[in-house]
């Protein structure tokens, strides 16, 4: 992401929607707004959700005896969220090394035209037997490398925590 474009909630949207609901009561905190556990459980589903669309699935575990482990998360808040307001969440791919994917997910409150909060993170590829990092297969590493190009591509980015990457 080489530009510092802020995007429209419509720009967001163009990725996908990986999760969408309305806020439901037990969303609210003490101040009136949505809590963070909550906006973190979100940004967590939305993640599997979408990863499993990319083929990280039950399957593909079942099959490989591979899956991805969060190793690191940067949360940033833009705007709040009440009770009853739309939500929806969207993933970008920001880069992908033969064992780490580096994205970011981003809530966007639809109800008030915002993007309230987006988390960046670090997904290492491991071996569920030797809980060790390894390769990602040559067709998975393909098609996050497609999505990063895709997402390059596009005229908006959003802040970053600085240090958080592949290497």
């Amino acid at each position: 992401m080489t530009t510092a474009t802020w995007p429209t909630i419509d720009d967001v949207s163009g990725l996908g929607t990986a999760l969408s609901l309305v806020a439901p009561p037990e969303f609210e905190d003490g101040n009136g707004h949505v809590n963070v556990g909550h906006y973190y459980r979100l940004h967590m589903e939305a993640a599997d959700a979408a990863f499993t669309a990319l083929g990280f699935d039950e399957a593909y575990r079942d099959r490989t005896g591979h899956s991805v482990f969060s190793v690191e998360h940067h949360i940033r808040f833009h705007d709040e969220s009440l009770v009853g307001d739309e939500l929806s969440v969207h993933l970008r791919i920001l880069g992908v090394a033969p064992k780490a994917i580096h994205g970011l997910t981003v809530v966007v409150n639809r109800s008030r035209g915002t993007i309230a909060n987006t988390l960046e993170f670090l997904e290492l590829h491991v071996d569920l037997t030797s809980r060790r990092t390894t390769p990602m297969p040559d067709d998975l590493t393909a098609l996050l490398h497609d999505r990063v190009r895709e997402h390059e591509a596009l005229p908006w980015s959003l802040p970053l925590a600085g240090p958080m990457g592949v290497r």
